[in-house]
């Protein structure tokens, strides 16, 4: 099942648009290219060990199972990084998220780290 979102980013700079995206794809929302992530990127995820290298961080990609609704509530982009983050839920269960990611240059055709966190939180 396709989740509900709602996002944040839409309408806004190219830079926003373009770091919501790479996010929604770290929640399994839409496709993330492989040509994206830089052949020694890594992506540090405060549920599971770390992926290194763009293949671990591919077939990461491709296990993931979408929550049930996201809502973007903040996205920044500046430079060489980029955050995004908001709520989630799963089954009956809220939760907040935030994925910071990082480019190679400050074009941002390819991610070189990314740090994602995803714990409960309260409304």
């Amino acid at each position: 099942m396709t989740p509900k979102v709602i996002r944040k980013a839409e309408g806004s700079a190219r830079e926003m648009a373009r770091a919501e995206d790479v996010a929604l794809a770290l929640m399994g929302v839409g496709p993330l290219p492989s040509e994206l992530i830089a052949p020694d990127a890594t992506w540090q995820r405060s549920d599971a060990a770390p992926a290194a290298g763009r293949a671990a961080i591919v077939r990461t990609f491709e296990k993931l199972i979408a929550p049930d609704t996201i809502t973007v509530e903040q996205v920044v982009a500046q430079g060489t990084a980029a955050s995004v983050s908001g709520r989630l839920t799963r089954g009956k269960q809220s939760r907040i998220f935030c994925h910071v990611i990082r480019h190679t240059t400050a074009q941002a055709t390819e991610i070189a780290q990314i740090v994602s966190f995803e714990h409960r939180g309260e409304k």
